[in-house]
């Protein structure tokens, strides 16, 4: 490990000192030779367990809804031996594999393809990678006073997150194109306070997620997320209750 890692504070928990540094987004999400300039962040080994663990079985899913080459590429090549070595999750998605319909973002509603998945974990793993994203590019770090949202936002939830965040006044944007579309990302810094982002991802090209249950036909493909300290949610909920007259 070099110097520039060695000895820091973990990015994820904010309180280990580092015994390695991890990729934030696994090299096993990219083809071979995808993965050169992927961002690195000191972790503890018990983060970077639990973060590994998260990874290995996203990596063996998140291809199946994948929407360019690559993806297709690593669904076919990379994903079947990750399943011959977990066959109890080989298994589990084998029988669960159903078709529903879908509307697709020119209005057209087709039928396709889904997959079961943990979004709990989904949500476990960007809660960490947007930890590291926070540190790689303004060396803030999110501790346990801090919150991390993370939540598939829907066609409505993405305008709404694009007029709060992302057309908002900022103290910084930044964004990367990893993998030729594996992972594409934007992040944005609020002005007063560094803890204070805001984040969208794209996944394979668009990896859609089952969408609000009362509109089973929409789906998601933008992660989104965003960050702040705890006190901003007491005062929020403050503010409610005596607004409701509570």
């Amino acid at each position: 490990m070099s110097k520039k890692f060695k000895g820091k504070v973990c990015v994820y928990c904010a309180e280990g000192l580092s015994a390695t540094r991890d990729h934030v987004f696994a090299r096993e999400f990219f083809l071979p030779g995808g993965a050169q300039t992927l961002p690195q962040v000191p972790a503890c080994a018990s983060c970077n367990g639990l973060k590994s663990t998260l990874e290995h079985y996203l990596t063996a899913i998140l291809p199946f809804g994948g929407r360019h080459e690559d993806s297709r590429v690593n669904l076919e090549r990379m994903v079947p031996p990750r399943l011959k070595k977990n066959q109890k999750l080989h298994h589990h998605l084998a029988a669960r594999i159903s078709t529903r319909w879908a509307k697709e973002r020119a209005g057209l509603i087709v039928p396709v393809g889904t997959i079961p998945l943990d979004f709990s974990k989904v949500r476990a793993l960007f809660s960490l990678i947007v930890k590291a994203l926070v540190w790689h590019h303004w060396r803030t770090y999110l501790t346990r006073n801090h919150f991390v949202t993370v939540l598939a936002l829907s066609p409505h939830g993405e305008m709404a997150f694009e007029r709060k965040f992302f057309r908002a006044n900022v103290r910084d944007r930044v964004g990367a194109n990893l993998g030729n579309g594996t992972f594409v990302y934007e992040g944005v810094q609020g002005v007063d306070y560094p803890e204070t982002t805001a984040w969208r991802f794209l996944i394979y090209g668009g990896a859609t997620f089952g969408g609000d249950p009362l509109v089973p036909e929409q789906g998601s493909s933008v992660i989104g997320a965003f960050t702040g300290h705890r006190r901003v949610l007491t005062y929020a909920a403050l503010r409610a209750r005596y607004a409701s007259g509570i």
